[in-house]
């Protein structure tokens, strides 16, 4: 019989990588606390009509990368490729009301072709500032997004653009379409994106980076551009390193205003965007709410991880060794105690020597070790061995 395997594109956290997730996952946590944000969490089930509708038919999530299905019911449903569809319909159904900034970690899938940092179940968390407007929103949803990274101790250059609003962002689609109508080498897909979607055509891996398109700065309003204007000053000012990307458009149609991306500097091209997101004033009312702005944004903890070279937020592992059988019980009651003394502490209950028990006790990252014998039993008391000195003292219970 063949050993069970993972799916392809699927994986297994656990031990000290799953201890690096969580150390991520405290650092956004923490950050976000300070910006006076609420946690969610949204079925990783939903129908499969809230991802048309929002993400974008023509979308390469919704046209290659879902993982879709019928239900018992017939309905037919999707696992979550992403975040802010879910939450939105959270926030219409449960009738929440603005402003509300709403935050979530947890997996997504996609069924993409699986390669470092990029599998087909990932990792995300992800804010949504729904209810806030104002070019000072924006500073503060880029801020919150930044701020996690720079705590992480990352190096990221922030790309940043504007698709201004919908009358603006479907006049600038017009002149795109006219400027790639005449292009005969574009890839299957974008010949098909430039007459439904052409905007897409600029997210391609393929034709993206090589267009020169016209900018859209030149068909904002005087005040979309007043406002953008005064968005990159101020993040400018505070500090927070960004580049105008003029191509910048993201690859989910519910995008209007402003948009970004967070590049590591130390990740191959393919999965050097590490965080990303923008403004979505008209998704609320697409999907059934009363027309409300909101931004957000999503940060891959998959490729986050590929990074983080800090340190995990473990207590220090106290481990109890003994001498004899006949010592398990006193040596249980040690660990009890440790444990209820907010110690995190471990033992081995099978009988070996103690010498195999030092050596476990070791490969378990033990920064404490405690030796239970003969003679601290006698004296209620236990022998505490610092691993990394090597020092031992008596400690009373």
């Amino acid at each position: 019989m063949k050993k069970p395997r993972a799916l392809r594109g699927f994986r297994d956290i656990y031990s000290e990588e799953w201890e690096k997730f969580w150390s991520i996952y405290e650092t956004f946590r923490e950050r976000l606390d300070l910006f006076n944000f609420s946690w969610i969490e949204t079925p990783i089930l939903e129908r499969l009509s809230l991802f048309v509708r929002s993400v974008g038919e023509e979308t390469d999530i919704v046209q290659k990368q879902m993982f879709s299905f019928k239900d018992r019911g017939g309905r037919e449903v999707v696992l979550r490729p992403e975040g802010t569809a879910g939450v939105v319909r959270a926030f219409i159904e449960r009738g929440m009301v603005p402003p509300k900034k709403l935050a979530y970690f947890g997996p997504m899938f996609r069924a993409e072709r699986p390669q470092k940092g990029r599998y087909r179940q990932f990792y995300q968390i992800g804010a949504e500032f729904i209810g806030f407007s104002g070019y000072l929103s924006d500073v503060e949803g880029v801020l919150a997004a930044y701020l996690p990274l720079r705590d992480l101790g990352l190096e990221v250059e922030v790309r940043i653009n504007t698709l201004g609003n919908v009358d603006t962002k479907n006049r600038y689609a017009e002149a795109l379409k006219n400027y790639l109508e005449g292009m005969d080498d574009l890839c299957e897909d974008c010949k098909r994106r430039r007459e439904r979607n052409p905007l897409r055509v600029l997210d391609c891996k393929i034709d993206g980076p090589r267009l020169n398109p016209p900018d859209i700065l030149d068909f904002l309003s005087e005040e979309e551009r007043h406002n953008f204007e005064r968005t990159l000053k101020k993040l400018a000012e505070m500090g927070i390193p960004i580049v105008r990307d003029p191509n910048l458009v993201r690859g989910l149609d519910y995008y209007t205003g402003i948009v970004f991306e967070m590049v590591a500097k130390d990740l191959e091209a393919a999965q050097s965007t590490i965080l990303a997101g923008g403004r979505y004033d008209n998704l609320i009312a697409d999907l059934g709410g009363k027309p409300t702005p909101a931004l957000g944004w999503a940060a891959g903890v998959d490729r986050i991880a590929l990074l983080y070279k800090g340190k995990t937020k473990r207590r220090p592992l106290y481990f109890v060794v003994r001498t004899s059988h006949e010592l398990k019980e006193f040596a249980f009651e040690i660990l009890v105690r440790l444990r209820e003394e907010g110690k995190r502490a471990d033992m081995l209950y099978e009988d070996r020597s103690l010498k195999a028990q030092m050596r476990h006790a070791h490969r378990s990252g033990a920064r404490w070790v405690v030796i239970v014998g003969e003679e601290e039993y006698v004296r209620g008391m236990y022998r505490l061995k610092d691993m990394e000195t090597g020092e031992e003292s008596l400690v009373p219970l």
